[in-house]
């Protein structure tokens, strides 16, 4: 069996902190040959208090759309320009100006980022404005639009427009002479003017600038966001972003989804399956709802970070452990072929044992869940590939298969599945016999082998036998291995290592190997998963 490294959870087009081009560099200076992106589902489409177009309802720099929207502008430090709000025929509209040697700027944001989108979606940006003037030779005005972060310095790209002199060039910055008003309007086609210096589509809106310099004034009236692409459309665009970036970068991508807007966050690991279409029921999609849909097209799914939210409420950690855990296994965790547990730094106020111990009780009711690791990554910088909660999965294939999408959901299913952290672990064997890890033997004994290498000394693995830790096994010489044989003295047993760097920090798990007494004791899913046909 051959183990490929994938990282599984990773934001990207549509994040201000990450890019496609960005994750891929990290992954190939690891070595890592394949990722898989989930983008949030919500922010594939038109949105709840989506901002088709911003206007002043009132003489304040932030504001409350009727549809509840929050957004605005507010004032860049060290400003020494000014702005006033003025009465027009339009409206009310925003005055920026700056006189002669002095510089005003202003960022657009909003709640939520309600106005970010992928440029993929096919992004046009609308500003309807008045430049009003130009007093001084040197004088500027600059609309410029804050992208995604790019490689190799991992910045924010940026998309200015200007009406001036053209400023010096930078590192992923693109410059581009202001278009002609069209009646007072300005339109910026981003996703056709985004260059490949900036990555090109690879970039989500994340906000705007607004820059007079040098005895220029601009008079804002409102900002219009035209999108040509809703949900499964967008996707399949990044589909195609991703294939092309592939050939760059040598790293194959496979591009799900993260349902966000249907109870607990649930990651779609099928690219088969499209993105909901939330504006289409009215945002109000239920947990089942979405299960039912994953599983329509033939789908899997992981259950995300677990412990989050509304969980812990007012009740201690291990309240919240125990009351998730009994909501999990009468539902029979809804389905879910895998749950994230690999956090060596903990999430959400909980650490990583407490994830452990969550998964722990599932096996002892007899839920065999494929526990990984994810990073849960929505930046470009070194956390979430080799600092903190950096967590990779590594799926072990048959000799004889090929590391495509159907092998990778065959290893998920039957739990050939370990994780850790890349930087400080590359193998990790964990076997019963001839059986791959995630099996289960019927019978009274079990007896597994576990071997790992190349791992700095003063660590050492632990085995954790139905949940409780067992006995360690020190590193010499960078390597670490032994054998356990696994009783059967309860009705659903399992036994599992967990492996430890010098400093105490989880670098790797593996998933269990399950003891059951008969074969009526297998659960159903196991069957269905195939964890007893594993070779």
């Amino acid at each position: 069996m051959r183990f490929y490294p994938i990282h599984m959870h990773l934001h990207c087009s549509h994040e201000q902190s990450a890019s496609i081009a960005s994750h891929m560099s990290h992954a190939a200076a690891l070595g890592i040959k394949h990722i898989w992106t989930t983008e949030h589902d919500t922010r594939m489409g038109k949105k709840k208090k989506a901002i088709p177009l911003f206007y002043f309802p009132e003489k304040t720099l932030y504001v409350t759309l009727p549809n509840g929207a929050q957004v605005g502008f507010k004032e860049e430090e060290g400003n020494n320009g000014y702005y006033a709000f003025e009465d027009t025929k339009k409206g009310i509209a925003l005055l920026v100006g700056a006189r002669e040697n002095k510089k005003e700027s202003l960022y657009f944001y909003s709640k939520g980022k309600a106005h970010s989108d992928a440029l993929f979606s096919r992004l046009t940006v609308e500003m309807n404005a008045d430049m009003v003037s130009l007093f001084a030779e040197n004088g500027r005005i600059m609309v410029e639009f804050i992208l995604s972060a790019q490689p190799p310095s991992y910045t924010q790209a940026r998309l200015s427009y200007v009406l001036g002199k053209m400023p010096d060039e930078e590192e992923n910055v693109q410059y581009l002479p202001m278009p002609t008003s069209q009646n007072g309007t300005y339109r910026f086609p981003l996703y056709i003017d985004a260059s490949e210096k900036i990555g090109g589509v690879d970039n989500a809106l994340c906000n705007i600038r607004l820059v007079v310099e040098n005895g220029a004034e601009i008079l804002f009236h409102t900002f219009s966001f035209k999108r040509e692409l809703e949900f499964e459309e967008v996707r399949q665009e990044q589909i195609k972003l991703a294939q092309q970036l592939s050939k760059k970068w040598g790293v194959t991508p496979f591009v799900g989804f993260e349902i966000t807007g249907a109870g607990n966050h649930k990651n779609c690991y099928s690219t088969t399956v499209p993105v909901i279409n939330y504006d289409k029921f009215d945002y109000k999609v239920s947990n089942e709802q979405a299960i039912e849909h994953v599983k329509k097209y033939g789908g899997i799914f992981s259950w995300n970070h677990p412990l989050s939210g509304h969980y812990k409420q007012d009740k201690t950690q291990e309240e919240c452990i125990n009351a998730l855990a009994e909501m999990l296994i009468a539902a029979r965790a809804y389905g879910a072929t895998l749950m994230e547990v690999g956090f060596p730094f903990g999430r959400d106020g909980f650490e990583v044992g407490h994830y452990m111990r969550l998964w722990d009780i599932l096996a002892k009711n007899g839920i065999f869940i494929t526990g990984d690791g994810d990073s849960d990554c929505h930046d470009a910088g070194a956390d979430g590939w080799t600092e903190g909660n950096n967590f990779c999965t590594f799926a072990g294939l048959d000799d004889t298969d090929e590391p495509t999408e159907e092998n990778f959901i065959k290893a998920f299913c039957r739990g050939s599945v370990w994780a850790g952290n890349p930087v400080k672990i590359k193998n990790l064997r964990f076997t019963c016999g001839d059986k791959p890890m995630g099996s289960v033997v019927v019978g009274k004994q079990a007896t597994v082998q576990f071997e790992t290498k190349n791992v700095k000394d003063g660590g050492c693995a632990v085995w954790v036998v139905n949940g409780k830790e067992k006995a360690h096994m020190e590193f010499c010489d960078g390597k670490a291995f032994g054998e356990y044989t696994l009783h059967c003295e309860q009705k659903y047993n399992f036994v599992r290592v967990e492996v430890y760097g010098v400093d105490g920090t989880l670098i790797a798990f593996s998933n269990p190997v399950y003891l059951v007494a008969t074969q009526d004791d297998v659960p159903i899913e196991a069957v269905k998963n195939k964890r007893m046909e594993s070779k």
